[in-house]
């Protein structure tokens, strides 16, 4: 198989998406457990899904204090667990007594894309599964990018109780209006149909190099594009979130060129069943709040603690 064309750039592993950042940061030799701050402990797990998909992570825990609430973190596509600002966001909220549990999809980093957007029910499932054993019996929900979408479909799909919380940051929006706001209806249209063809002759898996725009290409399987795209995807946060009946922030930058502007506000107004929905705009914030982490951080751990203490 050829290897993945022109992968996801750096900035653009942020959509649809999160943002790729490495370890490559730290002192020569340091892996991120050992990179822990005196107020948290970080280790390495690897988690078996319900259909047998292996999913590696980092739990953060915090060294003491620890509220009853934690946190699973849910990266966009092209990324993975280590992403952005997701190792500074778990230390900050350990120090403040939350457990964070950052956990890799099965479709991470970019590679070849092979599964399906739903499969995405039974990797939270399993994040969650870990923490409840941990004795969490309520978990808050952080989605990166596209993350957003994977926590809202899992809350449509499954009802949820546990969940007491939902953090949405820089989320796409509807995946195939992203691509008709790239490249016009046409030829977003074209893409979908030309996946639809491959399904009906029984070619669901064969790959596709799919232009994503600002984001490079990437190979799709036909199965794959239809999960994020078809005419019965699953992906749309519109339809999902208003089945999330508990408490959600959605956090947008005023300089993220990777989505839509007003995605964060149509998100917002379509959260009919939430109790507490408040919408947070960064002034000069990118995709992936480079440079803003830390008052990312501090800004949503500190409504956190008001709607899910």
């Amino acid at each position: 198989m050829r290897r993945f064309l022109r992968p996801v750039s750096l900035y653009a592993a942020a959509l649809l998406l999160g943002s790729v950042t490495t370890w490559a940061a730290l002192p020569p030799h340091q892996s991120p457990a050992s990179a822990a701050t005196p107020g948290c402990s970080v280790e390495l797990v690897a988690l078996r899904t319900s259909d047998g998909a292996l999913l590696d992570g980092l739990l953060y825990r915090p060294a003491a204090n620890p509220r009853s609430r934690a946190i699973l973190l849910v990266h966009g596509f092209g990324s993975n667990f280590y992403s952005a600002y997701f190792p500074l966001f778990a230390k900050a909220a350990a120090e403040q007594g939350y457990a964070s549990l950052a956990l890799n999809m099965r479709d991470h980093d970019t590679g070849p894309k092979v599964s399906d957007f739903t499969d995405n029910e039974a990797d939270i499932a399993a994040g969650l599964g870990y923490l409840h054993k941990l004795g969490y019996s309520q978990v808050v929900l952080l989605g990166q990018s596209m993350g957003t979408n994977r926590v809202l479909y899992y809350q449509a799909a499954t009802g949820d109780r546990s969940i007491a919380a939902t953090l949405l940051v820089s989320g796409p929006g509807n995946l195939f209006e992203w691509n008709v706001w790239q490249f016009g209806r046409e030829k977003a249209q074209a893409t979908v149909n030309e996946a639809l063809a491959l399904q009906a002759a029984g070619h669901e898996q064969q790959l596709m190099l799919i232009d994503l725009g600002p984001l490079g290409k990437a190979f799709y399987t036909a199965r794959y594009l239809l999960s994020l795209r078809g005419p019965k995807a699953r992906s749309d946060p519109y339809q999902n979130i208003p089945k999330v009946s508990n408490p959600i922030l959605i956090v947008q930058g005023s300089a993220d060129k990777l989505v839509e502007p007003d995605t964060a506000a149509r998100l917002k107004r379509a959260a009919a069943s939430s109790p507490r929905v408040e919408l947070i705009q960064f002034d000069g914030a990118d995709h992936s709040f480079r440079q803003q982490e830390a008052a990312l951080a501090q800004r949503v751990l500190a409504w956190l603690k008001e709607a899910a203490p």
